[in-house]
């Protein structure tokens, strides 16, 4: 079997529309480095099949699919937020700058209307060096004026409550945001920098 064929096996069998995003965004994904498949190829297994057993969950996923998550939990954030919490402007992996054109960090989710950003958190985000990583790059966030929001895997325990909260913190960084000091608009150097081209 393709890859293809294998990530859409995968989808319509996952035990739910979120889990089949995961399976298509860990097969499409640009930024692991490693080549997978297409959303155009799975797409085309999919128009391929008619009648199969899972095949109504699998289309609905495809339009969710985004090649730019860097991992399940990432993913699983992002829709929640966007499908179960109406956060729908959320950019998926997006590096962002202060005005010297320096980076202050990748961040996993951005809404740039209300400055508001979504870090998640998987299980290896609570080990030593890389807890210590994830709060530096907060900090670099927030001293730009941008409001931070964490998501552990924990949080998805309750699902309604994590949708409660990222809806009020939206709305928060909505309401007070400052002056924005960042920008999303790569500098000239971005373009030559190697560890760069994962996140174009």
């Amino acid at each position: 079997a393709t890859l293809a064929r294998a990530a859409y096996d995968e989808m319509r069998l996952a035990i739910t529309v979120r889990e089949a995003v995961v399976v298509l965004d860990m097969a499409i994904s640009t930024t692991s480095g490693v080549a997978h498949t297409t959303i155009e190829r799975i797409r085309h297994v999919i128009r391929s099949h008619h009648k199969t057993r899972g095949i109504v969950q699998a289309r609905r996923a495809l339009p969710r699919g985004s090649s730019r998550s860097a991992s399940p939990w990432e993913t699983r954030t992002r829709f929640v937020a966007a499908v179960r919490g109406g956060l729908d402007s959320l950019g998926v992996n997006v590096p962002i700058f202060d005005q010297r054109g320096q980076l202050a960090g990748i961040a996993d989710l951005f809404d740039p209307v209300a400055g508001f950003v979504i870090e998640s958190d998987g299980a290896g985000h609570r080990e030593e060096l890389a807890h210590a990583g994830d709060n530096v790059r907060e900090e670099g966030f927030e001293m730009l004026n941008l409001f931070v929001s964490r998501v552990g895997s924990a949080d998805h325990r309750d699902e309604r409550e994590l949708i409660r909260r990222l809806q009020a913190a939206r709305l928060h960084a909505s309401m007070n945001r400052a002056e924005p000091l960042w920008t999303t608009e790569k500098p000239d150097w971005w373009s030559r920098w190697a560890p760069g081209r994962r996140w174009d």
